[in-house]
């Protein structure tokens, strides 16, 4: 069965970038603002808590196995590995759980029940109405969970950091990190959730012509696109970080 979305794709893929002026019509942004929130609002406690966690476990443990004395180099080796890698994982990784298996499950399920001929016969684009809204809004969620994820890491760690928490260990754990990492990091995760939005558009709703076939297409995608975060990951740190 053919891709219900690839069509679509492609055609857009010729079209003036100013259809992208299209997203701000309802219902497309009514999507969009929906995707918005589930993606990016609702993610921000799991974020803040996973960041939290791992800021303060990280100067923790670093001290229990050298010393106290030392816990400003923890703090600048937390920002580093903060802003280089984890930001962006983590973050990427909790999308992956929760908006990769909802956005698939909620287009299998479309594609069954005939929504999108429904739209194609009502003269409405799936690309406007279904992938641009959720694409533009994992973009931004993502961008905005790094960020939430940096701050909340880092200060944690720094308030565990010493026995009173003071100006110091804000300025030393932040001074640790370069500005140029930190956009880096802020770009790389808005790209990275629009690279997992398209891959479910293109490739995993395909062939979808039963109830049982969403099970298998959701925990396929999600599979699918941890191997794919994990590999532009890979090829980022490999290639084009040294350039920076």
């Amino acid at each position: 069965m053919a891709n219900p979305f690839r069509a679509e794709t492609i055609a857009f893929s010729r079209r003036p970038i100013l259809n992208l002026l299209g997203l701000p019509r309802a219902p497309a942004f009514l999507v969009f603002l929906r995707q918005l929130y589930f993606s990016g609002a609702q993610s921000f406690v799991v974020v803040c808590l996973s960041a939290i966690l791992f800021g303060a476990g990280f100067i923790l443990a670093f001290k229990s196995v050298f010393s106290t004395s030392i816990s400003f180099a923890a703090l600048e080796l937390l920002g580093v590995v903060t802003v280089r890698s984890l930001s962006v994982l983590i973050p990427a990784l909790i999308f992956c759980a929760r908006s990769v298996s909802a956005i698939t499950s909620e287009l299998c399920l479309m594609s069954i029940t005939g929504e999108v001929k429904t739209l194609r016969f009502l003269s409405v684009s799936p690309w406007t109405y279904l992938l641009l809204p959720r694409l533009v809004a994992a973009s931004f969620s993502m961008a905005f969970l790094t960020i939430y994820f940096m701050f909340a890491s880092l200060v944690s760690g720094a308030i565990v950091a010493g026995d009173s928490f003071g100006l110091a260990q804000i300025i030393i754990v932040f001074d640790a990190v370069r500005p140029v990492e930190v956009c880096s990091a802020i770009f790389r995760s808005a790209f990275i959730g629009a690279l997992l939005v398209a891959w479910i558009f293109r490739f995993e709703v395909t062939g979808i012509a039963s109830f049982p076939d969403v099970s298998r297409t959701t925990s396929s995608a999600i599979l699918h696109a941890l191997l794919l975060l994990l590999v532009s990951e890979a090829i980022y740190q490999a290639l084009i970080f040294p350039l920076l």
